[in-house]
């Protein structure tokens, strides 16, 4: 492998390409900031691509979508162009079904992308994706040019154990699917193993009731974790497998042991008490805010003057949250939709013009992973450029020397490096 980028090095000779790990020795212990696109997603084996939507629209609706795929494709997958395409066929006076028609896409866009990262999600517990926080830990600031929810389930996996809950967002539940299936078939066992790690005790009486010995559950190594619960469920006869109390407790470890990295992830939103009902409001002047939806997500819309988070707890909850949102004349999903003339929809939002903004104050270094350059984000390569950011590492692939001369005419005020994505590995590293 060395060989091989010995080669690249000389061959080269304008710059150099890098591999995965030498960027990460290169950036820790120094001032990072990530972007991640689509090709982010790819890698953890999550394919939120337009086509890859789209596709999934006319699975889910066979009857309406599969005859407008050509249409979709001559629109460059553009959506707010594929809607006015459809509207230049409808009477302009006909606001009603100009309305219906670019709320019922919209609506089906998001569900497909949705229900495509609902059914991937499981790819971030897989052993291959297991060390991701080797590299989430580097970075102060975390940025996505994507609109669905993967980053901030990716962060929120590795979020302290106590913020999970009161933080979570509608698409919570997808990533509880090894507690609802552990605990539907084996008798509650990750709710009370877990609530045995977080609130239990062991006590242990030394031959009379004053002489006794107490001690957290959580103070515990996993090897005598593991044999308490074992001789609990077996005491208490529970019926736990052996197999599964091992899964559970390998993954509740997993989960201390990332809080210990990322305890500081800050979307910008608040619990507001003001309402009837608590909700999420994202202060768009935030100063501790690190992770920024550059484009919207699904799970932000604007109320008004406010901009609030969707909070509910299930998948029928989301939607029809959503579909109120995009009925409601005062009311928007914050999601730039179209690929191209982005920079009026990003000016005219608040939430979309703080996050823009971030970008031209930041430094030291900018890690980009899974953006292919394309013109349509030159926005937010423009905002990167003026800023004081020294060193922006590339992740590419195919043709490196056009990647690398699309990359300077991107940043020409940077010094660039690009990494072999067909480096890049989320394989928890071997401990010596």
């Amino acid at each position: 492998m060395n060989g091989i980028y010995n080669e690249l090095r000389v061959i080269m000779k304008k710059h150099t390409i890098l591999t995965y790990k030498e960027v990460i020795n290169e950036i820790q212990h120094k001032e990072n900031h990530l972007l991640i696109a689509n090709g982010f997603n790819y890698g953890l084996g999550v394919n939120t691509g337009y086509g890859a939507i789209f596709n999934k629209m006319a699975k889910n609706n066979k009857k309406i979508y599969n005859d407008a795929l050509k249409m979709v494709e001559d629109c460059d997958f553009d959506l707010e162009y594929f809607i006015g395409k459809l509207e230049e066929d409808i009477n302009e006076d006909n606001t009603f079904l100009r309305k219906y028609i670019s709320n019922k896409i919209k609506l089906d866009f998001m569900q497909a992308t949705h229900e495509i990262v609902k059914s991937e999600i499981k790819n971030i517990y897989t052993d291959k994706n297991d060390g991701i926080f080797v590299l989430l830990k580097e970075f102060t600031n975390y940025f996505t040019l994507n609109y669905d929810s993967f980053l901030y389930l990716l962060l929120l996996k590795y979020k302290p154990i106590e913020n999970k809950k009161k933080n979570a967002i509608a698409f919570m539940p997808s990533l509880k699917f090894i507690e609802t299936d552990l605990d539907t078939n084996q008798n509650n066992i990750y709710s009370e193993i877990k609530n045995a790690r977080v609130n239990g005790k062991l006590r242990l009486n030394l031959g009379s009731p004053s002489n006794s010995l107490e001690k957290d559950c959580r103070m515990l190594t996993k090897t005598h974790f593991t044999t308490e619960i074992k001789e609990y469920s077996k005491t208490h006869k529970k019926g736990w497998q052996t197999k599964d109390i091992d899964k559970v407790v390998k993954q509740i470890f997993q989960e201390e042991k990332s809080n210990e990295f990322l305890s500081k992830i800050d979307d910008g939103s608040k619990q507001q008490t003001l309402f009837d009902i608590p909700e999420f409001v994202y202060d768009v002047n935030s100063n501790t805010q690190n992770l920024f939806f550059l484009h919207g997500a699904f799970h932000i819309y604007k109320d008004g003057e406010l901009y609030k988070k969707i909070t509910q707890q299930s998948d029928k909850a989301l939607y029809e949250k959503l579909e109120d949102v995009l009925n409601n004349d005062e009311q928007d999903v914050v999601c730039v939709f179209q690929r191209s003339n982005k920079t009026d929809a990003i000016n005219n939002n608040d939430y979309l013009k703080h996050c823009f903004e971030k970008l031209a104050c930041l430094s030291g270094n900018l890690v980009i992973i899974g953006s292919s350059l394309a013109d349509n984000d030159d926005h937010i390569f423009e905002q990167i450029n003026s800023s004081s950011i020294d060193k922006i590492y590339i992740s590419a692939f195919g043709n490196m020397e056009e990647v690398f001369e699309a990359a300077k005419s991107k940043f020409p005020n940077k010094e660039i490096y690009l990494f072999d994505a067909k480096t890049i590995s989320y394989e928890k590293p071997k401990e010596v």
